[in-house]
């Protein structure tokens, strides 16, 4: 058999495969990988992370674009390109974790499940590490601790903006009135802060934030698309997330604000691969641009996996984060130091 035949054998066994839908979602990742050599296409970051349609006609117009290939691969095996896209970025999250992946082919967890363990025992590797208490560099700071202490030496009006995303489960609301006076105290007078909030205590956080000290100034939203969140109690099906502008003192606009992001993308465990809360990069890029300019410095005393920060750098500002807990604090660090194109690669997971 010429080499033409056996590649076209090949070919054809593993699109069998692939159509037999008895494949666990990392071993089908697997094969899908394999069938995409075989036809010349290119799996990289932009195959994990775009955001085309569904619908191939809709990509562009060159079948030679990567996009293209994947949705038309994937269209061709019976799947939309969405979860074509979603299984590969499983199986790279789990490529170091065979027995998770195991499991998640096996049926004995789902992916929410298999993400989770992946994040927990990643933060715990990082927890053996001994991470400085302050970290510097080019154009960040980063410091481990209570926000209410180790943010003590920065000057009285010396920040240009904020844009935080506390944590909101019931047992941390009153954290936001320490934020509040934090931020207060550290931000150029009439300088915005932009803060996340969650909506079974909007009106407890809002309280607080003012009694921080901060003055209110509007109420702008991300609106999300994909899953959202199923409030059963009040049978709400949430599909935007709150976020509060406030300035310290009289507010002092400087340039039209738009108070609405039209977020892309999708929601779930898979998008949240670094902490439990991660956000998406995209909408804390347009609270960035809204709150800050060019060269200003942006603080956030609750960066978790630093989404804030890398939002900042990656819209020419400095950055200024912290977290309690040191593992995050490295994660942040790790991003950071991301070179500028592959922090922007991987914007779209963030």
């Amino acid at each position: 058999m010429t080499d033409s035949g056996h590649a076209w054998q090949a070919e054809w066994a593993l699109k069998a495969n692939l159509l037999r839908r008895n494949l666990g979602p990392v071993a089908w990742a697997l094969a899908f990988r394999q069938l995409a050599e075989t036809r010349g296409v290119q799996l990289g970051q932009g195959a994990r992370n775009d955001r085309t349609s569904d619908s191939v006609a809709e990509v562009g117009p060159s079948s030679r674009d990567t996009a293209a290939s994947v949705a038309a691969l994937a269209i061709e095996i019976g799947v939309s390109p969405r979860t074509a896209r979603r299984r590969l970025r499983l199986a790279d999250a789990l490529a170091d974790y065979p027995d998770v992946a195991c499991k998640l082919d096996r049926g004995e967890i789902d992916a929410g499940r298999a993400e989770e363990l992946v994040r927990d025992e990643r933060i715990a590797s990082l927890r053996q590490l001994k991470v400085p208490a302050q970290i510097v560099g080019p154009a960040y700071e980063l410091r481990i601790g209570d926000l209410r202490e180790v943010w003590a030496d920065v000057p009285d009006c010396s920040i240009d903006a904020a844009v935080v995303d506390p944590p909101y489960s019931q047992q941390f609301i009153p954290l936001f009135e320490d934020v509040a006076s934090l931020l207060a105290r550290v931000l150029k007078p009439g300088r915005l802060a932009a803060i996340y909030c969650g909506h079974m205590s909007f009106p407890e956080e809002i309280r607080l934030l003012e009694a921080g000290s901060l003055t209110y100034v509007w109420h702008g939203v991300n609106l999300l698309p994909g899953r959202h969140s199923r409030i059963h109690g009040r049978m709400v099906n949430g599909k935007h997330r709150s976020v509060v502008l406030l300035s310290a003192g009289p507010f002092t606009p400087r340039r039209w604000i738009h108070d609405t992001f039209f977020a892309e993308g999708r929601g779930g465990p898979d998008t949240r691969p670094l902490h439990p809360w991660q956000q998406a990069v995209e909408p804390m890029q347009h609270w960035v641009r809204m709150t800050s300019e060019p060269g200003e410095t942006v603080f956030d005393p609750c960066c978790g996996s630093g989404t804030t920060g890398v939002a900042a750098l990656m819209e020419g500002r400095h950055f200024l984060g912290g977290d309690l807990d040191p593992a995050y604090v490295e994660t942040t660090r790790r991003r950071l130091e991301e070179p500028a194109a592959e922090r922007e690669n991987n914007g779209a997971g963030a």
